[in-house]
């Protein structure tokens, strides 16, 4: 095989196919500090478990996985539960599901939702917004 064949054809697959590695995501919480962590589109689930729990604190633990999907984590703006979901083709579908599920466990008050992604296809990590 020549080199320019190997820059044709084989390194173009290889670049597509490491793309497809990149697609483990997590979600940790910590349900007494109110903080939370989502990570998306890492080679392996642990490291992304390892990276949402170093990036959400010591209380934290993982409550959600998601790979090649989008999840979505959301919260009452005045105090309540935590509430995530995950394996959506969307975000949209994603975020929309949690902001739903947040408004009924808090009898319709605002809700703070966080969405991400994952894979070669997911280009956004973090979305942000506020629904009632």
């Amino acid at each position: 095989m020549s080199i320019l064949t190997i820059r044709r054809f084989v390194l173009p697959l290889l670049l597509l196919i490491s793309g497809d590695l990149l697609a483990a995501g997590a979600i940790a919480i910590d349900e007494r500090g109110r903080r939370e962590s989502m990570v998306s589109n890492f080679p392996s689930q642990r490291q992304a478990d390892r990276e949402a729990m170093h990036a959400c604190g010591h209380h934290c633990r993982v409550v959600g996985r998601f790979d090649n999907t989008c999840a979505a984590i959301g919260w009452p703006k005045h105090g309540g539960a935590w509430v995530w979901s995950e394996g959506y083709p969307s975000r949209n579908a994603a975020v929309n599901a949690v902001a739903r599920r947040c408004r009924q466990s808090t009898g319709g008050h605002h809700c703070r939702v966080e969405a991400a992604c994952d894979g070669p296809a997911m280009h956004e990590r973090h979305h942000h917004r506020d629904y009632r």
